[in-house]
């Protein structure tokens, strides 16, 4: 039975030259891998451009649980970037997301406030002026911890603590083991959890600074969630932003 569904493409692997698997997150399934068919010529060909990463998506969805992957047609973007694709600091770092979504929303189930909070952030991260958005992967990969259950408990912060990563509270003793992030580095994630998005400027980061946190934050989401990868996008949005 087909029913209408919302969803971000997380991201897509080509399955051959009809196909793909396109993986995205919908609004009341959670994470699905669809079958994909691609058309080089007709009216259906323009929907191809619709595979690019973090597109959100209205389509009709047939799920079928004997299946391991799901129907889908009359796909259409719900809600089309204006700045992501012609930017190239945002299209960098929405290939960042990608990679990054593949890995913390697999397995994960219906989530409403979840998928929420990602269209509402990637509408946000669109519209954002030059100079507003450095941080904004940093706060996102924040608040997508807190959606899916292993964000840092932030209650119990003074100045000086650092950030137990095994544990996911900040202390003031350093842990008998070295799975910690510094208190200097500590204070600035501090500040970017208490802050939101429009805030985000007022959490200043050197770029040095933003790639130690990016890192630490990696390790932190290795811990947490079983096969969390070395992302290998970190690299390139340290290229980018020099």
């Amino acid at each position: 039975m087909w029913q209408a569904e919302k969803g971000i493409l997380v991201g897509s692997v080509r399955h051959n030259d009809r196909t793909s698997v396109a993986h995205i997150f919908t609004s009341g399934h959670g994470m699905v891998p669809f079958i994909w068919f691609l058309s080089k010529t007709g009216k259906n060909a323009s929907r191809n451009t619709l595979l690019q990463p973090l597109t959100q998506l209205e389509f009709q969805a047939e799920y079928i649980p004997t299946e391991n992957l799901q129907h889908i047609k009359e796909i259409k973007n719900c809600a089309p970037y204006g700045d992501i694709p012609r930017n190239p600091l945002k299209s960098a770092i929405s290939l960042f997301l990608s990679e990054f979504l593949t890995y913390a929303l697999k397995g994960e189930q219906n989530n409403p406030q979840l998928f929420s909070f990602l269209s509402e952030s990637l509408k946000w991260f669109d519209r954002a002026d030059e100079g507003s958005y450095s941080n904004f992967h940093i706060a996102f990969m924040i608040g997508t911890s807190s959606h899916i259950g292993i964000c840092p408990n932030i209650d119990d912060y003074t100045p000086g603590c650092v950030l137990d990563m095994r544990d996911g509270c900040f202390t003031p003793l350093l842990p008998k083991h070295t799975e910690y992030m510094p208190a200097e580095l500590s204070y600035k994630l501090y500040l970017l959890m208490n802050s939101g998005y429009d805030g985000m400027k007022d959490a200043p980061l050197t770029g040095q600074e933003r790639v130690m946190l990016l890192n630490a934050l990696n390790n932190f989401f290795r811990l947490h969630i079983p096969s969390f990868p070395l992302l290998k996008s970190i690299e390139v949005l340290e290229t980018v932003f020099g």
